[in-house]
């Protein structure tokens, strides 16, 4: 289960005093996978795509982060504990996250209008990245072709209709709309043959 199934909006404790002064309608929930943790907070995108400004950004920062164990299907306690390099603000609840310590994310469920959609081919494609496996759609710009060039041409490659496997432990899986994968950490992709 992904984070955005469990929780649509933020707490009731989120709005209500100080912290109403912090949430604000540019919030969205994202998911994040580190080789050690799982962990669900909420980032400011401040109008970008999710893929592009972790590929912009060296830091993510994330309000209220909670880390948690890989294999939790349930929102992680509130932890007080930092996030990597982290540093709050005044009451401790945004902190700071190297994007390169990111191994996947996932973004919270977002659909351009149909001016701005680019129609692109879709290519089922796996990939081994840190300790997972993940399989998914790949949406190539004409004459685009799932290769070594793809990762070095994206820093986050997003993959639709993911499958993800965590082949440490513990073993587990997910499936998810969409997972955008750190190419730094893709030690191999190979395309899969498309049946249709």
């Amino acid at each position: 289960m992904t984070f955005w199934n469990w929780r649509r909006g933020p707490g009731p404790s989120a709005t209500v005093g100080s912290a109403a002064i912090a949430v604000s309608d540019d919030l969205a929930p994202i998911e994040l996978y580190t080789a050690e943790s799982r962990i669900v907070g909420w980032i400011s995108p401040n109008g970008m795509r999710v893929t592009d400004l972790l590929s912009t950004q060296d830091e993510l920062r994330l309000w209220r982060p909670s880390p948690g164990p890989l294999d939790a299907v349930h929102p992680p306690a509130v932890a007080t504990a930092s996030v990597g390099a982290a540093t709050g603000d005044e009451n401790g609840e945004w902190e700071t996250l190297t994007t390169a310590r990111v191994i996947l994310a996932m973004p919270p469920e977002w659909r351009a209008s149909r001016q701005l959609r680019l129609h692109r081919r879709l290519r089922r494609a796996a990939m081994a990245a840190g300790p997972f496996s993940v399989t998914g759609n790949v949406h190539l710009p004409p004459g685009g072709e799932v290769s070594g060039h793809l990762l070095r041409s994206h820093a986050f490659l997003p993959l639709t209709d993911a499958y993800i496997l965590h082949n440490g432990e513990p073993p587990f899986e997910h499936v998810v709309s969409v997972v955008l994968v750190n190419t730094a950490h893709v030690g191999q992709i190979v395309p899969l043959v498309t049946l249709a």
